[in-house]
């Protein structure tokens, strides 16, 4: 088995790798290798017998301890085929290497490259002896090699608390909790030998040997939906504040405030869900293996659940609205009015669940005093603007903020020279050019073709210059 535990700092990696110890350390192996990257969580297992544990002051030791399994490799192959073997028997003697944060290790100036190449040989090359491979890190991404990535036959991702979304190769993805230990409870287990060795050490078994409590997932689809939760729905038109009501709505004592827009694509919105809970994301995973995932990263610290644009989802959609609605402590929706059948079909599912709080437009003092509030001091025509601006936002604050902001700007075409007073139109143009015309005639005797060119070339040389005077008005 090679595992690799992925998860933010304090998610349950080091939980998980106590847990896993509980049960591998009972077992007899060729070696045991313990490499700590921080120094903290495996220090307590070094004075186990039989163990080798090396911390994060001791690279040289990590290259050479690696290096050592790398090259023995050879030797234990060769003594397979002596004996016409292609795998390892469960009665051969395996080799246990558990590192934890091994990026501290893959990342050193001086050690990173050789141990990285170390790492890599036996990811790819250990399996058939039975090996056991334990690998911890942050995340899969710039921590370890891609080839030892790719080898890993399963993967634990930690989303916080215990929770878990575990994937191993060719089996249903499984997601749970796991309980709490430390390793004192480890070493106390340990001293006692507790029974547990019947329990094969594979992917197919890990739960088993993490003592996992995982949810069934024929169970978690309808039981959920219609569940009851302390959720508040937010009907207004656009522009009417929702998106304001929804930011500031009271969570209470909750540690953290979510906030995604469920106009975004269905796997869109999960993931930004799982990220802001510090959950890494699983490459290929499907929406329904996502939506597993960001529930148990909800479900995992109490949450304020903040969900903009109710309307945006599609059938396939709401069962994950539900099942996230119902793993948060605090739940807010926003939506527009259900006015239409499509938006009956989006919205009514979920008002019989939900406290409403329906937001009305402002009156017009209001509007009024919020424009007036927005609007600089030093428009032309001020109260002939604030007037437009009332009359064409309809009570919405957000279309109130918007028209005062673009006509500070100048952007706004219906407010940009909005005065008061009538314009001045300038006659000039519109004087000079027949008195022109009246003078040549009057002076020259002129063929009446003649005339009639001159009088169309005035006309297309004065006309710019008589629009340009009427818009400087």
């Amino acid at each position: 088995m090679r595992l690799l535990i992925t998860g933010k700092t304090r998610s349950g990696k080091s939980t998980s790798l106590h847990l896993l110890l509980a049960a591998l350390l009972q077992r007899s192996w060729l070696q045991v290798l313990l490499l700590d990257g921080k120094g903290v969580e495996l220090a307590p297992y070094a004075k186990l017998r039989a163990v080798t544990y090396l911390g994060p002051t001791q690279m040289a030791g990590w290259e050479a301890a690696l290096q050592e399994i790398a090259t023995g490799l050879e030797d234990r192959f060769q003594a397979l085929a002596d004996r016409g073997l292609r795998a390892a028997t469960p009665a051969d003697p395996r080799i246990l290497l558990v590192a934890d944060e091994v990026q501290i290790g893959c990342r050193h100036r001086h050690h990173g490259r050789a141990i990285k190449q170390h790492l890599t040989r036996i990811a790819e090359q250990s399996a058939a002896l039975a090996d056991v491979v334990v690998l911890s890190c942050q995340r899969e991404q710039n921590s370890l090699p891609p080839a030892v990535r790719w080898n890993c036959n399963a993967k634990l991702r930690m989303l916080g608390v215990g929770f878990f979304h575990y994937q191993p190769d060719g089996r249903p993805h499984i997601a749970g909790r796991l309980p709490y230990t430390t390793p004192e409870q480890v070493l106390e287990q340990l001293a006692v030998g507790a029974a547990g060795e019947d329990v094969p050490v594979s992917a197919d078994s890990l739960m088993d040997l993490l003592q996992a409590e995982h949810s069934d997932r024929s169970r978690s689809g309808r039981d959920e939906v219609h569940a009851r939760a302390n959720a508040t729905l937010y009907l207004g038109a656009d522009g009417t504040g929702k998106t304001f009501q929804l930011h500031n709505h009271a969570a209470g004592r909750t540690t953290r405030r979510i906030f995604v827009d469920l106009q975004e694509p269905h796997k869109s919105w999960l993931a930004a869900i799982m990220e802001q809970c510090g959950a890494g994301i699983p490459p290929r995973a499907t929406a329904v293996q996502l939506r597993e995932m960001a529930v148990l990263a909800v479900r995992a610290e109490p949450t304020a659940l903040l969900l903009d644009n109710l309307d945006g989802i599609s059938n396939r959609e709401r069962p994950s609205v539900h099942a996230l609605v119902n793993a948060a402590k605090v739940a807010a929706l926003a939506a527009p009015p259900p006015e239409t059948p499509s938006l009956e079909r989006k919205v009514h599912p979920f008002i019989a669940r939900c406290r409403i709080v329906r937001i009305e437009p402002l009156s017009t003092a209001q509007a009024r005093a919020l424009a007036d509030e927005h609007l600089p001091n030093d428009i032309p025509g001020r109260d002939a603007t604030l007037r437009r601006i009332v009359g064409m936002s309809q009570g919405h604050p957000a279309t109130i903020v918007s028209l005062c902001r673009q006509t500070s700007r100048g952007t706004l075409p219906e407010l940009r020279h909005m005065e008061t007073t009538p314009k001045r139109i300038n006659l000039v143009f519109l004087l000079l050019v027949p008195l022109l015309l009246l003078l040549f005639i009057w002076r020259w005797n002129v063929d009446s073709y003649l005339l009639s060119a001159l009088i169309m070339v005035a006309l297309m040389v004065s006309r710019p210059f008589l629009y340009r005077s009427l818009r400087r008005q």
